[in-house]
């Protein structure tokens, strides 16, 4: 009985030491498990974030050349103004007027229009202004 006893005993001390190193296992498993989510949340909201400032710098520079191409465009509307009210001004004071904000591209005609950058004048045949538009690469269209 003796040996019985015994061996019972170790056979309970193995079982017992097999149950405690069966739940350090899991411990370290579920720690484990818990480690590489919050790491791979972290990555992945960074991952994210990345994108958002990528997204948000590309959107700012076409959202600044539009605003350059609209002040262009206002500047030259508003340069020519002046001149277009007055009385008897001929073609080419306009055409000038228009290009003071604008001296880098010359103007040119197309479809009926004096282009100046991207305002189109129109004069009708005996050379009196009509009407002004912006062109089909004005951010106003």
């Amino acid at each position: 009985m003796k040996v019985l006893a015994v061996s019972t005993t170790l056979n309970r001390s193995k079982t017992s030491e097999a149950a405690q190193h069966t739940e350090r296992s899991i411990t370290v498993s579920k720690a484990t498990v818990a480690i590489v989510a919050l790491a791979l949340t972290l990555v992945l909201s960074n991952l994210w974030w990345a994108y958002r400032m990528f997204d948000s710098g590309i959107t700012q520079t076409y959202a600044r050349a539009s605003q350059e191409g609209t002040s262009e465009l206002l500047a030259q509307t508003l340069a020519i103004l002046p001149v277009v009210v007055k009385a008897g001004v001929t073609r080419n004071e306009i055409v000038s007027a228009a290009r003071v904000p604008n001296d880098q591209t010359e103007p040119y005609e197309k479809e009926g229009y004096v282009w100046v950058g991207q305002l189109g004048l129109k004069f009708n045949p005996r050379g009196q202004f009509e009407k002004a538009t912006a062109g089909p690469d004005a951010p106003t269209q």
